[in-house]
């Protein structure tokens, strides 16, 4: 069992409607230091497990999950804990507060040139609702259609667990990633359609975060909207991607629809009707991603796939933006 995804959401997610029952037995010793702390939690036993805890020799990781439970900890433990860890305090404050971009903001980083093959995946901060993807060519210009428009799909960055981007399958944290090649084959497709995933990396730790800063403009660098993915990388999440669905979603009403939410992905549209795909947007970002690479659309070259990623919140719709070249 994934006992982060069972019960983690009872505690930081979208408890409506859900009941659960808690294991007679676990293996302690087995567990992850953010179970630890799930469960402890849930068991009213949290304050006798931090009292066992040696402030000195925590891990950056173990630091950023104990100030995720930071409403749960007692007063005591947790003015010792920022004591101890004011830089580490500090980042995570600013990043679970970040501010959303402004359009002009959200302008100046599409202006800005990477001249590798880039992806901007652009939200309104209620991540309940699609964002939009788009694509930069490794010659630093936007991919347009046919009949000029800008290219671009529908995308979705939304915790299925209503989990925030600071815990495990939480919302997709804002800022800078790496594209690196795809999953080596597309399995598990009832959850993550027929194509196969693009495999997004955290940008490695580097001193002062200078090699994240180097890939967005000098006016953003003071700005708060990159430090999530940084916080994200710390804690340790990992296995981010961009893939399909292979799951329906059955409720037209949702903000979504028809899209699919997932632990903490970037998720494109799969929808079927009368067992036949009619809308295959990962297959048609595989494509557009090899031939902005000028390379043959086979499912070979799908593994030389390599760039970055932005993910965006801002306060605007992407129809005020520019797409300049």
């Amino acid at each position: 069992m994934n006992y982060l995804k069972t019960y983690l959401p009872h505690l930081f997610g979208n408890q409506e409607g859900k009941s659960y029952v808690l294991p007679d037995n676990l293996d302690w010793s087995a567990l992850s230091f953010e179970e630890l702390l799930m469960f402890h939690t849930l068991y009213n036993s949290l304050d006798s497990f931090t009292k066992t805890l040696d402030l000195k020799t925590l891990t950056n990781q173990q630091v950023f999950h104990l100030f995720s439970f930071k409403k749960f900890l007692s007063k005591d433990f947790l003015n010792a804990l920022i004591s101890h860890y004011k830089n580490e305090y500090g980042w995570f404050l600013t990043a679970t507060n970040a501010d959303v971009l402004t359009i002009q903001e959200v302008q100046e980083i599409l202006n800005y040139k990477t001249y590798v093959l880039t992806l901007y995946a652009v939200f309104n901060p209620d991540r309940t609702r699609p964002g939009r993807l788009f694509v930069k060519n490794n010659h630093g210009q936007f991919v347009h259609r046919k009949d000029g428009s800008v290219w671009s799909i529908p995308v979705l960055g939304l915790s299925s667990r209503g989990l925030p981007f600071n815990h495990s399958n939480g919302t997709t944290p804002t800022g800078i990633y790496s594209i690196d090649s795809v999953m080596p084959e597309a399995n598990n497709t009832a959850e993550f359609g027929v194509h196969r995933r693009l495999i997004v990396n955290f940008i490695k730790q580097t001193e002062n975060e200078e090699a994240m800063l180097q890939l967005m403009p000098r006016s953003l660098h003071a700005h708060s909207w990159w430090k999530p993915c940084v916080v994200g990388r710390e804690m340790g999440r990992s296995l981010l991607r961009i893939h399909g669905t292979g799951a329906v979603n059955k409720n037209p009403f949702s903000p979504h629809y028809p899209m699919i939410p997932s632990s903490g992905c970037l998720t494109t549209t799969e929808k079927k009707r009368l067992g036949l795909f009619k809308i295959e947007h990962q297959r048609e970002l595989l494509d557009t991603l090899m031939t902005s690479l000028e390379l043959p659309k086979t499912f070979e070259n799908e593994s030389k796939i390599h760039g970055l990623l932005y993910v965006i919140d801002f306060d605007g719709t992407y129809q005020t933006l520019e797409f300049k070249s």
